[in-house]
């Protein structure tokens, strides 16, 4: 980033990047939006931290906590943009009708933002709409339909959203593996072999494979209540 770009950051947020901003502080504002908006049926994000992993070697806490809450998420495909098309494009557009550049602070900013998404959604005649404005066309827009209950939170939804998948390792030299940021004793005399990781939802457990198909280790898994809530899978 040049000179003037951190400039201009700098009234906004101690972060350059959202993936530097503690999950903690993401959840606080996802909650406050569900509580005035009301819970969306699913949110699309890209691969970056904190929603996707780049790598695709783990299903990252926050993707698992909107799950858990009962929000589907998409997740686009790695390097292909075009995913994401409508989203940049109103991003730029926005970006544009505010001129966030001339902002001073972010109370400017959100002030400005609030006043052109008013504009954008309630008074601007769209022509693919038949000239219609978006909540004319889309009358629940402004609130899902969907009101948030925290006590709606069901890990059993992370769980079965985790066993759709499985993820590759080699056992190192020692016996571990490294799944999910956390080190597991599979044995020494599976060192160096390739295992498959899948999750049992039922009993929410994590089980190690071979190439054979051959069960090698059960182990419990972290995915629970509390370290959902907690955004800590450690």
């Amino acid at each position: 980033m040049n000179t003037v770009g951190r400039l201009l950051t700098r009234p906004f947020s101690p972060f350059k990047k959202i993936c530097e901003v503690p999950l903690c502080q993401i959840q606080g504002v996802l909650l406050n939006i569900f509580d005035t908006w009301g819970l969306p049926q699913w949110i699309k994000v890209d691969n970056g931290r904190p929603f996707g992993d780049p790598q695709r070697q783990a299903v990252p806490v926050l993707a698992l906590w909107l799950i858990a809450l009962g929000v589907r998420v998409i997740f686009n495909r790695p390097r292909i943009p075009q995913d994401n098309a409508k989203v940049e494009r109103s991003q730029g557009v926005l970006s544009n009708w505010t001129e966030w550049h001339k902002c001073h602070n972010t109370a400017e900013l959100q002030n400005r933002l609030s006043q052109e998404a008013k504009f954008h959604n309630l008074h601007y005649p769209v022509n693919r709409l038949n000239g219609q404005t978006r909540i004319q066309a889309f009358p629940t827009l402004l609130r899902s339909p969907r009101n948030f209950n925290p006590n709606d939170f069901e890990v059993q939804r992370a769980l079965d959203f985790v066993a759709e998948g499985h993820w590759e390792r080699t056992i190192s030299q020692s016996g571990q593996i490294n799944l999910w940021g956390n080190r597991v004793q599979v044995g020494l005399k599976y060192a160096y072999q390739n295992v498959s990781i899948k999750l049992d939802p039922l009993q929410n457990l994590w089980q190690v494979f071979n190439p054979n198909g051959i069960l090698l280790k059960s182990f419990e898994s972290n995915i629970t209540p509390e370290n959902l809530w907690r955004l800590d899978l450690s």
